[in-house]
């Protein structure tokens, strides 16, 4: 689809002047009021110019790319009018009579407090702009009424005090921070990096700044030249536990506990590696689904491994490359990315890539997770290529060929999505050797990975050991039920969300006494648990189950050959 838009570009620049005079492409203008920041609530206006049909249908995205649920964002719309008038036709749509010079809708947005206070806005643009259904490619720009001495920092850019993107796909994949923001900057690579940081707290600036620049310079090596001239990190330190980011073509958004960073900036590390990682990975390289996108429904893909796995594999994999990790510290987290991997049950039940197709359904804990598992998939992968071509090609080159082949000679501004085997036919090209085998093994099938073989083939010593106990494998959450999925055993023994046990073989427990009888177990021991519902009670009986409780380490063999010792040093970085 993307080329068949770059054609019509270049037919549309073709025409006779008079023609495009007499047609003029449509222009979708905002004005983003927050001068009352106070109120909780944004105002919008929507200008839509040069429109040429009787009504126009107006909507906000369901969800947010690279955040697969439906956030639904019109719950929080108030307000939509127009002088025209019009009706709401569907729960995030509206219907607005047109004039061919123009029409203008307002609306106002609620914003929760932890992203609008009196002195910051931050937004994602899929929760705050309209589209013209239709015409997602015209022409987007934005301006804002800002209180005094407020500042602005987005991947968008600017023109005569506009905001402007050359499509909506492209306008709101630029998150904007408003406010009173700290703003760093630094060249590398002949790029501008700017970072806006709004923090609770003093942090390390110098730090930051520092950490960033390894982390771009180190990845920015594997790709060659950048597909941009600016590049923005919006950084939230805030007064919580744990942290996100988003990806966007050319900035991303983070948010970081205060009191996880306050000590060592640079445990924000592996968070801003992996979200800069995906400005080639997902963000280019990315299953053909996942562009341009339909913002109405869920849009599905196998290949979410891929997304987010490859991109938490090379995030980690630069902080060991650049030393902000040294080896021992990245052989840890190698080690610990197994246990949680090999400690999930679902693993022999679920493949990658039924997990990636799935993660739109609401489906029961512990699931095998597509991050976790396509980290290692990544690692496995990189040693296998780097044995089978005697360390002449990688998973590098395997990830720089899928950005030639789909992106660069792709056509349209970021390229074109890869096909369903376009995975498999990349690895088995870089190789010169066949990975179906692998592929069906441990991508499409289940079979524990080959962590043993893979790694001592390649000069690694790894020490794997499980212990198994007795486990009651009831959805608890300090002794309530949190989660009944549909006819799972705890849906058959007719237990429901809000249940709270109180009493295991007669006896009162605590969440601490729990645990230790638990421990006491054996498996398949019957036990009678007694539950509280609306003041009654009611009691059954289950069976204890086996629980896995794996260990793991990683170091490298001492006796390693010359040629092992090469592999790592080269898969590494190490001169």
């Amino acid at each position: 689809m993307i080329r068949q838009l770059f054609l019509f570009t270049l037919l549309t620049l073709s025409t006779p002047l008079a023609a495009q005079e007499t047609n003029p492409p449509v222009e979708v203008v905002y004005t983003v009021d927050v001068q009352e920041p106070l109120s909780g609530r944004v105002k919008v206006t929507m200008r839509v110019e040069n429109n040429r049909q009787e009504y126009i249908e107006i909507t906000l995205p369901r969800w947010n790319p690279g955040s697969y649920r439906f956030q639904d964002h019109y719950k929080t719309v108030e307000n939509v009018t127009s002088k025209e008038g019009g009706t709401k036709i569907a729960k995030s749509t509206w219907r607005i009579p047109a004039k061919k010079q123009g029409v203008t809708i307002t609306y106002t947005v609620t914003v929760p407090r932890k992203r609008l206070d009196s002195k910051h806005f931050f937004f994602e643009a899929p929760s705050l702009y309209m589209y013209v259904v239709g015409q997602k490619e015209a022409l987007y720009r934005v301006k804002f009424l800002l209180p005094a001495n407020w500042k602005v920092a987005t991947g968008l850019k600017m023109k005569r005090g506009y905001y402007y993107a050359r499509d909506y796909d492209t306008f709101i994949d630029c998150p904007t921070e408003l406010g009173r923001f700290t703003l760093l900057e630094f060249q590398e690579d002949k790029v501008l990096y700017q970072l806006a940081i709004d923090t609770v707290g003093e942090i390390n600036e110098d730090g930051l700044v520092e950490l960033c620049r390894k982390i771009v310079k180190g990845q920015n090596a594997l790709f060659g030249p950048l597909p941009f001239q600016r590049y923005v990190f919006l950084f939230h330190f805030i007064n919580s536990w744990g942290g996100r980011g988003l990806e966007h073509l050319n900035s991303t958004n983070i948010d970081l506990s205060y009191n996880y960073i306050k000590n060592d900036i640079r445990n924000a590390a592996s968070l801003i590696s992996h979200e800069y990682y995906h400005l080639w990975n997902v963000k280019r390289i990315r299953p053909a689904a996942l562009g341009p996108f339909d913002y109405t429904g869920m849009v599905r893909t196998r290949h979410l491994w891929v997304c987010e796995g490859l991109t938490s594999y090379y995030g980690d994999l630069t902080l060991a490359r650049t030393g902000i990790w040294d080896e021992t510290r990245y052989f840890r987290h190698l080690a610990n990315e197994i246990v949680t991997h090999n400690n999930n049950p679902d693993r022999k039940v679920t493949s990658v890539e039924e997990a990636s197709e799935k993660i739109w359904d609401n489906r029961p804990h512990p699931r095998v997770d597509y991050y976790n598992k396509g980290e290692l998939l990544g690692f496995l992968l990189d040693l296998k290529i780097r044995k089978m071509t005697q360390n002449k090609k990688s998973l590098d080159d395997v990830m720089r060929h899928l950005y030639d082949r789909y992106v660069v000679e792709g056509g349209g501004s970021i390229g074109v999505g890869f096909e369903g085997d376009g995975i498999l036919k990349a690895l088995n090209t870089i190789s010169g050797g066949d990975f179906t085998q692998f592929y069906d093994r441990y991508i499409k099938g289940t079979e524990d990975l080959p962590f043993t073989e893979t790694l001592a083939e390649a000069g690694l010593n790894i020490q794997l050991t499980v212990v198994r106990t007795a486990e009651l494998t009831l959805p608890l959450r300090r002794l309530v039920i949190n989660n009944v999925p549909p006819k799972s055993a705890v849906e058959l023994a007719g237990l429901r969300p809000g249940d709270k046990l109180v009493k295991m073989n007669g006896e009162e427990i605590t969440s601490g006494s729990f645990r230790r009888k638990q421990r006491a177990l054996k498996v398949g021991e019957a036990v009678q648990l007694t539950f509280e519902r609306a003041g009654e009670t009611f009691d059954i009986r289950v069976a204890a189950g086996e629980k896995e409780n794996w260990a793991c380490t990683i170091s490298r063999m001492p006796d390693a050959s010359p040629e092992q010792t090469k592999l790592l040093n080269s898969w590494l970085d190490k001169k």
